[in-house]
């Protein structure tokens, strides 16, 4: 026993002599295994947002953090050297609305995802029950995350590093997840906070109910008056337990909580101004944190927004001139001033001293975001509030302000290297930096022309006499419902005043005559025999360019479409 501890004895005493002469040193940095390289940009334009442009700056970066900032920073040995001459360096970019990252809704068993027949996958889905899909707040967007390396490669191709996700179909939508979008297969390490809000859209759940704006909004209230007397229930049971029941755990009114405890804000998707109103009310009769998404109206009401201490979360996705359109007096007087005023919401936000950021929308091609909030510039927008609106102002209203939106000592090194003025027309990002890791940006995904226009497909085809041209054409349709996605052409062709054309779906063809078009918002009906069953579809969809989303309904239920219309 004492030969034991001896030899124990000498052992320690061995390691902690090679530890002081340098001989056995363990670098607890290396041990980790995840530390990521060093890199210094040198003698670059350094925009932090909060302090000031810094010329001819150096910023050191390690271990995913800015380490050092300023001018005449020294460079470590051990960090890369990027030649910054003639390069700005921005914070990174904050989406804070997007569906970036989800997986595409499941597929059950037998169903046309996995081989089975779509036919009665989707008749399956008809005849249950309506779905709960859309209806639960307790849905964690976390948990529906998919990502690959390429992922989001699109969005750091115009300097977007982080986003905020979420779905965009149902009232209650889930609780988002602000994601960095790295090139990570593991969607948790890309998440910087989570969950962000509880996000509430007014278009209904798919399965019928609610199918009205007023049935939402009664659904909505119902469900905060029953958390809160849910939370009232519990409370006295934890006050005095003896001779009382114990109630039941209920998963939605707990999510609800932090809800009305005002922990957990609520993101309302709205885009009228009676939307917006309602739900300011809303949140006010309720006591709720609430922000605004896509408020592509709020500049109607911007002084009202104020005086609600109303926080905007703004779309970039402003309405589209209809392609083919040969006469502009075709189109309604609404439909023309809602177009023209749309890239001054922001400027009247401004002036209004409406706290807000931007969000991509609807938009399709992200390189359109930087190129909208260059329109927003143009409209009246400082370019100084511009891009705190893409940087810092979302992240103060997601309360990571200490991590992301501006470029100093401490915080998570995401930032975008750019050719010159972010805003400029011909500026191009160069390298992009997320959590640390560099990326090299090759080309832009699309051109950046002005306005944000669709490149051409092909020929021009020729003119229509009105813009029922709009929504002449073929369309690729996918139809989202949780027992399939269902893939159908729809075509279209002027017959009048009216569409006619005819639907081909995995249930069989039908066809479609009265079809209405009434600015750009598309309505229309056909009746599918299927399985000597006639089924009878009605759709309404809102047509931006050559995309197209909506609703169809049929046998009571109600799902969510999108499309994309084919070049002549």
């Amino acid at each position: 026993m004492r030969q034991s501890k001896f030899q124990l004895t000498l052992r320690v005493a061995l390691v902690a002599t090679l530890i002081s002469s340098g001989l056995l040193f363990v670098n607890p940095a290396r041990v980790r295994g995840d530390e990521g390289e060093a890199y210094a940009i040198r003698g670059a334009t350094l925009v932090t947002v909060t302090n000031g442009t810094i010329n001819d700056g150096t910023i050191v970066i390690r271990r995913g953090l800015i380490e050092a900032i300023g001018a005449g920073i020294p460079i470590p040995a051990d960090a890369r050297v990027i030649d910054g001459k003639g390069l700005t360096v921005y914070p990174g970019l904050i989406d804070s609305y997007t569906n970036l990252g989800l997986r595409p809704p499941p597929t059950p068993a037998g169903g046309a995802g996995r081989g089975g027949d779509p036919t009665q996958a989707f008749l399956a889905q008809l005849a249950a029950p309506p779905s709960t899909v859309g209806l639960l707040p307790e849905t964690r967007v976390v948990d529906e995350l998919q990502v690959s390396a390429n992922t989001f490669d699109a969005q750091r191709a115009v300097g977007i590093t982080t986003a905020l996700t979420g779905p965009r179909s149902g009232v209650f939508q889930g609780q988002s997840a602000l994601l960095n979008l790295g090139a990570g297969t593991s969607a948790e390490k890309l998440i910087v906070r989570t969950p962000v809000s509880l996000n509430i859209g007014f278009s209904g759940a798919r399965g019928g109910y609610p199918g009205s704006l007023m049935g939402v909004f009664s659904f909505l209230r119902q469900s905060l008056l029953d958390a809160q007397h849910y939370r009232e229930t519990w409370a006295r049971y934890r006050q005095s337990p003896r001779g009382m029941t114990r109630p039941e755990i209920n998963p939605s009114m707990e999510a609800l909580q932090p809800v009305i405890a005002g922990q957990l804000p609520v993101i309302f998707n709205v885009s009228t101004v009676r939307e917006m109103k309602r739900a300011l009310a809303l949140a006010e009769e309720f006591q709720l944190v609430g922000y605004l998404h896509g408020a592509t109206q709020s500049y109607q009401i911007a002084e009202h927004l104020k005086s609600k201490n109303a926080t905007v979360l703004l779309s970039l996705s402003f309405p589209q001139k209809p392609s083919g359109l040969e006469n502009p007096e075709d189109e309604p007087l609404a439909v023309l001033q809602e177009r023209a005023a749309a890239p001054g919401a922001a400027a009247a936000l401004h002036r209004a001293g409406v706290r807000f950021a931007f969000t991509s929308g609807t938009l399709s091609r992200p390189g359109d975001f930087l190129v909208n909030a260059g329109r927003a510039i143009e409209a009246g927008l400082p370019k100084e509030e511009a891009l705190k609106a893409l940087t810092l102002y979302p992240a103060q209203i997601f309360g990571v302000s200490e991590q992301l939106g501006s470029l100093e000592k401490g915080k998570i090194a995401n930032l975008i290297l750019t050719s010159g003025d972010l805003f400029a027309k011909e500026t191009r990002v160069r390298h992009v930096f997320v959590d640390g890791h560099k990326f090299d940006i090759k080309a832009p995904e699309v051109p950046r022309a002005a306005g944000g226009a669709a490149p051409a497909a092909g020929p021009p085809a020729a003119a229509p006499r009105s813009n029922l041209g709009l929504a002449v054409g073929t369309w690729a349709l996918s139809l989202q419902t949780p027992a399939a996605e269902v893939s159908s052409t729809l075509t279209l062709r002027e017959d009048g005043e009216t569409l006619s054309g005819e639907v081909s779906t995995p249930f069989g063809s039908a066809k479609i005559s009265g079809g209405k078009l009434s600015g750009n918002e598309l309505q229309l009906s056909y009746a599918l025999n299927v399985q000597g069953q006639e089924l009878t579809v009605s759709a309404k969809g809102r047509i931006e360019g050559t995309s197209i989303q909506g609703t169809m309904e049929a046998m009571g239920q109600s799902f969510s479409f999108n499309g994309t219309k084919r070049p002549n």
